[in-house]
């Protein structure tokens, strides 16, 4: 091999061995290997992401679908979804926001139809900045319950859940006995006053389109269900 290929694939290595599944701020929590495979609905068409990718905050307004079948796991455990913001306040240990937690998924096709959410999805729409949306996948324990203290951080009332601030991360996983996460993926989202370049791999009847989404760009998505509008 001459030098200039190796070079090249010496730093194609190093590219995607930096590129996590996690961001930097929650490489604490676990790094995990595998990739969770998550898509946003919007309309008829499926939004994919890679680690880091920028989304529209449109696209995201639904709640994400997982599509675990498509990963080599148990067909008989029970798994946890947690979709956490830890950019809203940055604190070590990190203490985040919570988007959603859903329970009771499997690796079957239809895994959602038995599914507990335990925190309804709310979508992301950061003030200032871009925040890191990181989704984390855990084996779910046995007979897993949420301790009393850490109910408020699962219920949404009104317009505004600030009950949804401040879990300490940490403490919840090990509390909950959710152990390492199996699987995790993340994507960032700019808030609407700055300027920046959302990419997605968005999914059709037809087939894969690489789309550049500008997030000021005129584009008419599915009606709002979540109007959130977090610090």
């Amino acid at each position: 091999m001459s030098p200039v290929p190796a070079l090249l694939a010496i730093a194609a290595a190093a590219t995607a061995a930096s590129a996590g599944t996690v961001p930097p701020e929650l490489a604490v929590i676990g790094e995990p290997s595998t990739l969770l495979n998550v898509t946003f609905s919007t309309g008829s068409s499926e939004v994919s992401f890679k680690p880091s990718d920028f989304l529209n905050a449109s696209v995201s307004k639904d709640a994400p679908q997982l599509h675990l079948h498509d990963l080599e796991f148990s067909r008989t455990n029970r798994y946890l979804l947690l979709m956490v913001d830890p950019d809203w306040n940055n604190t070590s240990p990190p203490s985040v926001i919570v988007h959603t937690v859903v329970a009771n998924l499997t690796t079957n096709v239809n895994s959602t139809s038995k599914a507990n959410i335990i925190a309804t999805y709310i979508a992301p729409k950061p003030k200032s900045g871009a925040h890191n949306y990181t989704l984390f996948l855990f084996n779910q324990p046995s007979n897993f319950s949420i301790p009393v203290h850490y109910e408020s951080f699962m219920q949404t009332t009104d317009q505004t859940p600030l009950n949804r601030l401040n879990l300490p991360l940490e403490s919840f996983i090990n509390q909950t006995r959710l152990g390492a996460p199996v699987a995790a993926n993340y994507f960032r989202v700019t808030a609407s006053d700055d300027t920046s370049t959302a990419t997605a791999t968005v999914t059709t009847t037809t087939g894969t389109i690489a789309s550049s989404i500008s997030s000021g760009a005129a584009i008419r998505w599915p009606a709002i269900i979540w109007r959130v509008h977090w610090p």
